[in-house]
């Protein structure tokens, strides 16, 4: 997750906005907690009032894909700063792998033990194995190795597309020339297409599962953990997030997540990020309405991660922005104190939801509420947490979960309570 510093020394404005993307991650998470997994591919199996329509829409323009980026860019900041805090004798590149292995445990618990396969704890410690030898780089060499890196990810998403297209043109000139319904062409495109199908099958094992004890809910969540850690799909995650964490590990070095540039170019950050995301944002949901949620070559393949990366920078230079007025500060205090616990809150959220509030031996709302509604529960989660973590704070030094972590890095066990 990453971490400013201690004490008075802390950054205000990464707390805040590890507050606002740890919280916020949570209107994504929510969908794959209490819904079944055919949710993702179409957002009408639970629902589709006005609401849903609404909440839906802008989670598609705002929200996907943006909050791990933030929280992406801050690991980059934690790191620069932990790799050049005073080790006090120690190796800082002990300190730091230990850390990271520290993640990569917790990471394999939440995602195997606490029920989340979709942990990004996992993911970011593996990435983060990755990043210290880039810590001495000046900022521009890592903005530009982490555009690189981005840059590889469109590529791939781009030659899917190619691959795609290529498919269905075999298929195409296959069928013009009279071909059977069996010629390979044919079943080729026929596959690809099958593949975009909402598994409904999957749908009611995903139904019968959570809705029955802590045995079958905890095999059936295992299941999707293993499939989901595959080699392939941790080596793209780990990729994605690599170079995100450059680029946050750039833009701090700059000042820009730090806060301490002009307030006008935070606005002019934010301006320009949604005037290129939002409209990329759009093109790419529009598609998905347009037919009929079943794209099967969607753009978003290779405008992704430009619109994800455009969206993100908006909404860190309009939150650096704000905080730069004393009544935008006071407003968003209020994230601080989560954003310091960041971790302690994120398997808060999971806690809540995939012990509580979902599976069937506790309240089993699973496959039961719509997109608007899950919303509503993400925002209660949220309301729930910033008020546990602002209590907590103001009788411990630091989360429960960020204490034993600062343990297993260091060796010695720090300071608890407050004095």
């Amino acid at each position: 997750m990453g971490e400013a510093r201690d004490g008075a020394s802390r950054i205000e404005a990464l707390d805040i906005l590890r507050g606002i993307a740890i919280l916020g991650i949570m209107l994504l998470n929510i969908w794959a907690m209490g819904s079944v997994p055919g949710i993702a591919s179409d957002p009408r199996i639970s629902g589709w009032v006005l609401s849903d329509r609404i909440v839906w829409w802008a989670q598609q323009l705002f929200v996907e894909g943006t909050m791990r980026g933030l929280l992406s860019l801050l690991f980059g900041a934690g790191f620069v700063i932990l790799a050049s805090r005073p080790q006090a004798g120690r190796s800082a590149l002990s300190i730091y792998y230990r850390r990271m292995i520290a993640l990569i445990v917790f990471g394999l618990i939440h995602g195997y033990l606490l029920m989340w396969p979709g942990d990004i704890l996992l993911i970011y410690g593996i990435a983060g194995l990755f990043l210290f030898p880039f810590r001495d780089l000046p900022a521009r060499a890592l903005i530009g190795l982490g555009l690189g890196g981005m840059a590889v990810i469109t590529a791939i998403g781009t030659a899917a597309v190619v691959e795609g297209m290529n498919t269905r043109e075999h298929a195409e000139a296959a069928i013009a020339f009279g071909a059977s319904e069996d010629d390979e062409r044919i079943l080729a495109w026929q596959d690809y297409l099958d593949a975009i199908q909402p598994d409904l099958e999957a749908d009611a094992h995903s139904r019968a599962a959570r809705q029955r004890g802590l045995a079958d809910n905890l095999a059936y969540k295992v299941t999707i953990a293993i499939k989901w850690n595959d080699l392939p799909g941790l080596s793209w995650w780990s990729l994605d997030a690599l170079a995100m964490m450059l680029l946050g590990a750039g833009l701090f070095k700059t000042g820009f997540l730090g806060g301490s540039l002009p307030r006008d170019i935070y606005l002019k950050a934010a301006l320009a990020g949604y005037a290129i995301g939002v409209p990329i944002n759009l093109i790419e949901t529009e598609q998905l309405v347009a037919a009929g949620f079943m794209v099967p070559i969607p753009i978003s393949e290779v405008t992704y991660q430009i619109g994800r990366l455009a969206t993100t920078i908006a909404h860190a230079g309009l939150v650096l922005a704000t905080l730069q007025t004393a009544r935008g500060r006071h407003m968003l205090r209020t994230f601080a104190a989560p954003g310091r616990m960041a971790l302690t809150t994120y398997i808060g959220e999971t806690l809540i939801a995939q012990w509580l509030l979902f599976p069937g031996f506790a309240f089993g709302l699973h496959g039961g509420i719509s997109v608007g509604q899950s919303w509503l529960i993400a925002l209660g989660i949220a309301v729930v947490l910033t008020a546990f973590s602002t209590w907590w704070l103001q009788r411990f030094s630091m989360g429960p979960l960020e204490w034993l972590w600062r343990w297993l890095t260091y060796g010695q066990r720090p300071a608890f309570v407050r004095s």
